[in-house]
C-alpha cells in the first residue's frame, strides 16, 4: 500500500476512536497499519515528538490528542457565547513571561 497516497488530506474526522481506544484509520484496521503509516498519519495531523515513538506509543498519543481535540471544540462552541471566554482563544499564552514578585514591591 502506497502510505502516503492513502492518507492525504486526513483530519481528525477519519480517525474512529471507540472506549478512548484508536480503532481505524479512514477504512484501515489500526493493527493491520505498520509503524511507517501510523508515522505517516501523524504527520499528516501536524503531531510532533512520535519519530521515536513505538508502534503502541503513537496509537495511544493519536486517541489522547483525538479527545483532546472533541474538548476543545465543545469549548470553542460554548465561548462563542461567552465572551470572556472567547477572547481566551486568541491569547498566545508562549508569550506571556513570569512575573518575579519580589521585585514588584
Amino acid at each position: 500500500m502506497e502510505s502516503a497516497k492513502q492518507f492525504e488530506n486526513l483530519t481528525w474526522a477519519n480517525l474512529t476512536i471507540i472506549d478512548d481506544e484508536l480503532k481505524t484509520v479512514r477504512e484501515f484496521d489500526v493493527k493491520s497499519l505498520k509503524y511507517r503509516d501510523l508515522w505517516i498519519v501523524c504527520s499528516q495531523l501536524k503531531i510532533k515528538g512520535v519519530k521515536n515513538s513505538t508502534k503502541e506509543q503513537m496509537i495511544k498519543k493519536l486517541a489522547s490528542l483525538q479527545q483532546i481535540e472533541i474538548k476543545y471544540d465543545k469549548i470553542a462552541d460554548i465561548s462563542d457565547h461567552d465572551e470572556v471566554l472567547g477572547k481566551l482563544h486568541y491569547i498566545n499564552f508562549k508569550k506571556i513571561l513570569p512575573h518575579d514578585w519580589k521585585n514588584l514591591e
